[in-house]
């Protein structure tokens, strides 16, 4: 405590300070004198002696500023960077907000790139300068060549990566294993700054046109790197790639695992009537649409006349898969000794017949009282149903009535409409 200070001067803690008042905000007495706690100036206000603190606070990135990061994250169309440093500046740790920015693919160099990962892979570090701050931090390695990967590790060995020229488009390659790929080089690859730079940057190609082993290697389709089968799989992208990845057993499939293509239904565009494709089986009387059509609807490009159209279209298809379908009737109170064919014979008077199915108990095979009587025409069903509702089978009037699609569709299944339908319903889950 042996040096000390006046009013203005830059203060150390435990230095004294020559000047007469109370204690204030960073100052304390020690036998009356004035000793300063914290790094700053000592002033006099008010006859109070304080210090006031100059420690500086966190250097928050700015627009403009060029910082080296990380790659934590590869999306489809976005690469995730850790802020590491920001150059030309000492900060603090930077707050959560700000800790990560996002690099968009048309941001990563100056060519086409599918995805980030065809540039830049988990782990490289980055020199970039930040495009936005709020809301969210964005970053470009694109503008300038001192702009791109600054280090690389080789996804297959960890053996950090050299530059090549050896081929065009792989000009990052490993001097351990075969692994060679595509990275977007900064200027001074491997040393971090260079006033003058090494040049690197060349390999990039920027504005050229990929060559054929490359493109063949690019995830195209937006399809992220690690899930595309040219991606590298902790191996190198000119190692084997594992079966999962592949689709048809020659590499053309992408995630798919070994299962088959969908298979390709031809129908009709219920919109503009063109013939198309579609990986399901049309369902008769729903919108089923060819692309073009497709996109049309999604942007409200569709005129009325159109939508009109297509509804008369989906009527007619619905009525006439009703009429092939049939009509289904649920028959209740069926004495038990009553058989199939008997039951065939009695509602055959009223029209053709489709299908007849009494419902049994899984255990004894007896009857359960009630069952199902499809009409082959709809129109015939539906116009024999009112002469059908007094009908008397040993003695006993029957429940005659349209079967619901949701609760007698099955053979055995149960009927939301009487009592022994739900009864079948509740042992028939038994």
């Amino acid at each position: 405590m042996s040096s000390t200070v006046t009013d203005g001067n830059f203060v150390t803690p435990g230095e004294k300070i020559e000047l007469s008042g109370d204690a204030g905000a960073g100052v304390t007495e020690v036998d009356g004198t004035l000793i300063a706690t914290q790094v700053g100036v000592a002033s006099l206000t008010d006859g109070s002696v304080s210090v006031s603190s100059v420690t500086d606070g966190p250097r928050l990135p700015v627009v403009g500023d060029v910082v080296i990061g990380q790659v934590s994250r590869l999306q489809n169309k976005t690469a995730e960077i850790k802020i590491l440093h920001v150059e030309g500046s000492a900060f603090r740790d930077l707050p959560a907000e700000q800790l990560f920015g996002d690099l968009f693919v048309a941001e990563v160099v100056n060519r086409f790139l599918p995805a980030p990962g065809d540039a830049m892979r988990m782990n490289d570090v980055i020199r970039g300068e930040v495009l936005q701050t709020k809301p969210i931090m964005k970053l470009t390695t694109k503008p300038k060549p001192r702009y791109g990967v600054l280090h690389a590790a080789c996804p297959a060995c960890g053996e950090i990566l050299s530059p090549s020229d050896e081929k065009e488009d792989f000009n990052v390659a490993c001097s351990r294993c075969d692994y060679t790929a595509y990275r977007a080089l900064a200027d001074d690859y491997g040393h971090g700054f260079f006033e003058e730079g090494s040049g690197f940057d060349a390999l990039n190609r920027g504005g050229e046109r990929w060559n054929s082993d490359a493109e063949a290697r690019l995830s195209h389709d937006g399809s992220r790197p690690y899930l595309s089968p040219m991606a590298d799989y902790r191996r190198g992208s000119v190692h084997e790639i594992p079966k999962k990845f592949l689709g048809r057993g020659d590499g053309g499939g992408r995630g798919r695992g070994d299962r088959p293509r969908r298979e390709m239904h031809k129908t009709t565009c219920t919109l503009c009537s063109d013939k198309c494709e579609v990986p399901f089986k049309p369902t008769p009387g729903k919108p089923i649409r060819c692309r073009p059509c497709m996109e049309k609807i999604e942007n409200g490009e569709a005129t009325p006349d159109e939508l009109s159209a297509e509804r008369k279209i989906l009527l007619a298809a619905r009525g006439a898969a009703q009429e092939t379908a049939g009509f289904k009737m649920f028959i209740g109170g069926i004495p038990y000794e009553v058989n199939e064919e008997e039951l065939s014979a009695l509602f055959a008077e009223h029209g053709e017949l489709k299908e007849v199915h009494i419902a049994t108990d899984r255990e004894t095979g007896k009857s359960k009282g009630f069952a199902f009587v499809t009409y082959a025409s709809h129109s015939d069903g539906k116009k024999a149903l009112p002469n059908l509702k007094g009908l008397k089978v040993g003695g006993r009037k029957l429940t005659v009535q349209e079967a619901k699609s949701g609760g007698g569709g099955g053979r055995g299944g149960g009927h939301r409409g009487g009592k022994g339908g739900n009864r079948g319903g509740r042992n028939d889950r038994r």
